[in-house]
């Protein structure tokens, strides 16, 4: 009879730099309240670099009767994204200048932005996301393990479309490396390994030279000591995806061990294994993240597929869905949605009177609807205000990839002058309601 299958179980932090836990990150700069007077200003980019060589090209050469100053010019930045983001940090600070307390604001912001990046960013960070608001003491910069879209935005609530796209694309997601004698759960989030758990397993019966047991019998052990370690990992994983409120989950493993793990694991478990891999013993936690990688995206369009599904069951009178912009907008206001639905597309105006808690689609009207002052509407863009109050409501944010696959036959042939790409089918489902629409908590 086995007993104590399981020698140690260590936790191990990866102690990365990058900043990887975007959802209590995201979920915080959602919260926020507005801005009005003085705007927040949010920053992206797309952090790589050109070439092999981070940071800035060689200054031009200086002329021997130039050489007397202490601080010779700077080289351009070898990061697109940086080039681009100085250009409109300047055109920025021209419409908002010379003087006034916006201007004051983003000034600072702009400087401290500047020294972030020059100065305590890390190198391995291939994305950043940056939200700042000088006048109200706020700067939350991001190092990221994955690019972003290089962008710059300004308004009276934080534009978090960007962040919500890479959490809902990169959830965190487990990934379980197990043999016979031992097992390695990480936790992954950005491709980069988080925090792992190593759970060793005792020794495995070895026949003796003299006086042992039949090979029989200690066949029979081995396979006794493997299914009691495949039920001492199984819980342990159970556990370890509870604590961590993780919900996929990948296998990498030979069959020997993976078999047992299978009749072991509980229901809870099996339904967050998304799928299952065969990994070299000699590859990094990188290249392990990069290999889980299209497993991760595959278990993402499914679940958009899913959303999609459950949205279009939902429509219709007395249905747990609302379909278009006006409605969905009408149920966060009264924090009716569980889940927003929209299109990575979706670019359309709004308005915005925040002190009344008042909001619209398109231009703002001229006259207030709600009796207000009409001076106090400002206008946002649609999706960030879709965004910023399914956060402020609590409401998930699920963003539907719109580009569609496209096959071998079609990577050969050259498309016609402005026809657009393929659309993936969820998008275009949903590009019947205008790109939006909701998953409701009652109706």
């Amino acid at each position: 009879m086995v007993t104590e299958p399981i020698q140690s179980v260590q936790e191990q932090d990866a102690h990365s730099p990058l900043d990887l836990e975007v959802r209590r990150i995201l979920q915080k700069l959602g919260k926020l309240p507005p801005s009005r007077e003085v705007p927040y200003l949010t920053v992206s980019l797309d952090w790589r670099s050109e070439g092999t060589s981070p940071g800035r090209e060689p200054a031009p050469e200086v002329r021997p009767s130039e050489r007397r100053s202490t601080h010779p010019e700077a080289g351009p930045s070898w990061r697109p994204a940086k080039q681009q983001i100085e250009e409109e940090f300047e055109a920025l600070l021209e419409a908002h200048g010379p003087r006034g307390d916006a201007f004051d604001s983003l000034s600072a912001d702009v400087e401290r932005i500047d020294a972030y990046l020059e100065d305590e960013l890390d190198p391995a960070a291939q994305g950043v996301f940056i939200v700042a608001c000088q006048a109200k003491g706020l700067f939350v910069p991001l190092a990221l393990g994955l690019t972003m879209e290089t962008r710059l935005a300004t308004g009276s609530i934080p534009s978090l479309s960007q962040l919500a796209l890479l959490q809902d694309d990169h959830p965190t997601y487990a990934l379980l490396n197990v043999d016979q004698k031992d097992a390695v759960l990480g936790f992954y989030s950005q491709t980069n390994l988080d925090q792992s758990i190593s759970i060793d397993a005792t020794g495995f019966p070895r026949k003796q030279q003299t006086g042992g047991i039949s090979q029989r019998r200690l066949q029979a052990r081995a396979d006794e000591r493997v299914a009691a370690f495949a039920c001492g990992v199984a819980e342990e994983t159970r556990n370890a995806l509870d604590e961590e409120d993780v919900s996929m989950l990948i296998i990498a493993g030979d069959e020997v061990i993976t078999s047992p793990l299978d009749d072991a694991f509980h229901q809870t478990v099996k339904d967050r294994i998304i799928g299952t891999l065969r990994l070299d013993n000699n590859l990094s936690s990188q290249e392990i993240g990069e290999a889980a990688r299209p497993l991760v995206a595959a278990a993402e369009r499914a679940r958009e597929a899913e959303a999609i599904a459950k949205f279009q069951n939902g429509l219709g009178q007395g249905g747990l869905a609302a379909a278009g912009a006006k409605a969905t907008l009408a149920a966060l206001q009264v924090g009716q949605v569980m889940t927003l639905i929209m299109n990575d597309d979706v670019h359309l105006d709004a308005w915005a009177d925040f002190g009344m808690q008042t909001y619209g689609v398109g231009k703002a009207p001229k006259k207030h609807p709600a009796g207000g002052d009409a001076c106090a509407m400002a206008s946002v863009e649609l999706d960030e205000l879709l965004v910023w109050l399914s956060l402020q409501t609590g409401a998930g944010v699920q963003i539907i990839h719109t580009d569609g696959p496209i096959s071998a036959s079609e990577l050969d042939e050259i498309p016609d002058a402005g026809q657009a790409p393929p659309r993936s089918e969820p998008a275009m489902a949903l590009d019947d309601h205008g790109g939006i629409g909701a998953l409701l908590r009652y109706s």
